[in-house]
């Protein structure tokens, strides 16, 4: 038997971060599987864990993957997370901080910036070597 999940989508901005990248996941299953539900401009813990109150069924499991870059806020969001044993992953916060320990210069946690304000990436195509 299938199950279906809600997976929520939670920014401190505009949400499309996490809204592409929970989006590109669900496309590997069947359609109808994975509910896509996305907070914007999330500022607290508490914010989100309402959101999943108040917009949440009892249809399936979820789980919730952010883009938080406030430490504070990051760190808030998982122990409440955990404590209703909802798993998340941090996709953008995990990332800076392996970034900065290499760099060993703080991010600046500024909401707002995209990926045209990153590093431009070089790619590589090893199918199309000869």
């Amino acid at each position: 038997m299938r199950k279906n999940i809600t997976v929520y989508g939670v920014s401190d901005m505009t949400g499309q971060t996490v809204g592409r990248i929970v989006r590109a996941a669900s496309a590997q299953f069947p359609e109808g599987l994975v509910r896509i539900k996305v907070l914007c401009r999330a500022a607290s813990a508490e914010q989100v864990i309402d959101f999943i109150q108040q917009e949440g069924d009892d249809r399936g499991p979820c789980a919730v993957f952010h883009t938080i870059l406030a430490r504070r806020t990051r760190e808030d969001l998982r122990t409440a997370l955990q404590t209703l044993r909802i798993p998340s992953i941090d996709l953008l916060g995990s990332t800076a901080h392996v970034m900065a320990e290499l760099l060993d210069v703080e991010p600046q946690e500024t909401p707002g910036l995209t990926i045209e304000d990153g590093a431009l990436p070089e790619i590589f195509n090893l199918a199309c070597k000869s």
